[in-house]
């Protein structure tokens, strides 16, 4: 993937399945999310009920501690790679915000990631 020096946010297009569904969503990597995070609405106009899952884990948020339904998503996939089993958190950024969720450790842990800004490029390998 083409990475630009001057962005303040690297941006990945992230492909989320459930069954026979799948729906692309852009996320910034953040190698300090220790988890996937997608919104309420991607999550559940997939077919996903967060709400049941008896997981639950504090977030910090800019308005202070939340709690957050932690689940599995079947399967996603980066830049062509893709993982099964992915552990996520559901809650959704403000509407301002550039992106949808965020790319979290719990799919990147899955790789050797490779960010190299002076060629301009961002690398998943397993």
């Amino acid at each position: 993937m083409k990475l630009s020096p001057e962005d303040n946010l690297i941006v990945v297009h992230v492909e989320i399945f459930y069954g026979d569904k799948s729906r692309i969503v852009q996320m910034a990597l953040d190698t300090g999310a220790t988890y996937l995070m997608l919104p309420w609405n991607v999550v559940e106009t997939l077919g996903y009920n967060p709400l049941v899952s008896s997981d639950r884990i504090p977030m910090t948020t800019a308005s202070g501690i939340e709690t957050v339904p932690l689940f599995t998503l079947e399967k996603v996939r980066v830049l062509g790679n893709e993982v099964q089993n992915v552990k996520a958190i559901c809650h959704s950024l403000p509407p301002q915000s550039a992106v949808d969720g965020l790319l979290g450790l719990s799919f990147l842990k899955h790789f050797d990631v490779s960010l190299h800004f002076l060629q301009g490029r961002l690398k998943l390998d397993n």
